[in-house]
């Protein structure tokens, strides 16, 4: 029997495989999926698999019976750990980067601070009325 690992390549499984009992279909792993993918999204996890932030591509672990594609609840967990850890893998190399790269710098306009939102947009507002008075319109 042959199985897909969480990157997608086929490996041998029978050192590894879990019991019949314990295999589910896409439908009922859906129901299991935080969120509640639909089933067809669950099929896609395993064909296409989720890019991550890094880019990586990760997929769900399933194997085929026939015409019917089966995975298991502990490769549902491991799929979302693996994601989970891709995804923080990248945000660390992100926070390393920051760190590293110059100090952010003001968003200052020209030495005035700004003032609250609807400070702000009044002040615009009424410098647009007297454009358009000024203007004649």
């Amino acid at each position: 029997m042959f199985q897909q690992d969480s990157i997608g390549k086929a490996t041998s499984g029978s050192d590894e495989a879990p019991a019949a009992e314990e295999h589910i279909t896409l439908s009922q792993a859906a129901k299991l999926a935080p969120g509640r993918p639909s089933p067809n999204c669950v099929w896609r996890w395993c064909r296409e698999g989720v890019k991550a932030a890094s880019g990586q591509r990760v997929r769900l672990k399933h194997v085929r019976f026939g015409s019917r594609i089966y995975t298991t609840r502990q490769w549902l967990n491991a799929f979302g750990l693996a994601l989970a850890e891709a995804d923080a893998a990248h945000f660390e190399r992100g926070e390393q980067a920051t760190k590293v790269s110059a100090p952010p710098t003001s968003h200052r306009r020209s030495g005035h601070s700004r003032g609250t939102a609807p400070d702000e947009a009044r002040r615009r507002h009424d410098q647009a009325e007297r454009e358009l008075k000024e203007a004649g319109l």
